[in-house]
């Protein structure tokens, strides 16, 4: 059944087929598909203003400890030695691997530091702010940074790196790691969140109601 078009029908672009599509109600826990190419439009999941700032608070706290905390101690003999996540950037430069270093700073660093604060300040703009200013710079900002946060890159290459020293000295695990491994599912908790159609419901408490689903134009 095609759901007739009038001037109060609210449009959808499908990401993938450019296709226009009309919103219709959506319950709770159901997922809008494209009817053409069934890419998933968005879902009208239980996520809240209220949940996504403390998960976004949540992702400061954490990238907090693993820039400030020891990554690990390693033990060889008597002798123990830790390192944080910049000083272990800093030996990388020291050793000539400068373009490592620089993109370890840059993805584990600088870019989920700049991705956080962009995502703090839309929540905030949205809570306690004019959800009327334009949001959408920020957002656009916030969607051409993801790419670059690849925390979850270092994370692997870390665990490799245990693997191969662990035969060689005794390892003690930082909260730094600790931190690195919970950031990682909470910044995809905050990405999944946060998506545009979330901000625009938000900041639109009365196209809430209107929360839909898809049916061909």
């Amino acid at each position: 059944m095609t759901a007739p078009i009038s001037p109060a029908n609210k449009f959808i672009v499908c990401h993938e087929c450019d296709l226009i599509c009309i919103d219709a109600a959506l319950s709770t826990g159901e997922a809008a598909s494209c009817p053409r190419c069934q890419a998933t439009l968005y879902r009208n999941g239980r996520a809240s203003l209220d949940l996504a700032l403390a998960v976004a608070i949540t992702s400061v706290i954490l990238l907090l400890i693993l820039n400030s905390f020891p990554l690990l101690t390693l033990k060889v003999q008597q002798v123990s030695r830790d390192t944080t996540l910049f000083n272990a950037a800093l030996a990388m430069w020291d050793d000539g691997m400068h373009i490592i270093s620089m993109l370890v700073i840059l993805t584990t660093m600088l870019v989920p530091a700049l991705q956080i604060s962009v995502a703090l300040y839309i929540l905030c703009l949205l809570k306690f702010g004019d959800a009327s200013r334009a949001l959408g710079a920020p957002l656009r900002f916030l969607q051409t940074l993801r790419p670059w946060s690849m925390v979850e890159v270092f994370m692997l290459g870390l665990l490799v790196s245990l693997v191969k020293l662990q035969n060689m000295a005794d390892i003690v695990i930082g909260p730094a790691l600790w931190a690195c491994a919970c950031i990682i599912f909470v910044t995809a908790a905050l990405t999944s969140i946060l998506t545009p159609r979330n901000v625009w419901l938000w900041a639109h408490p009365a196209s809430q109601e209107m929360n839909a689903g898809v049916k061909h134009v």
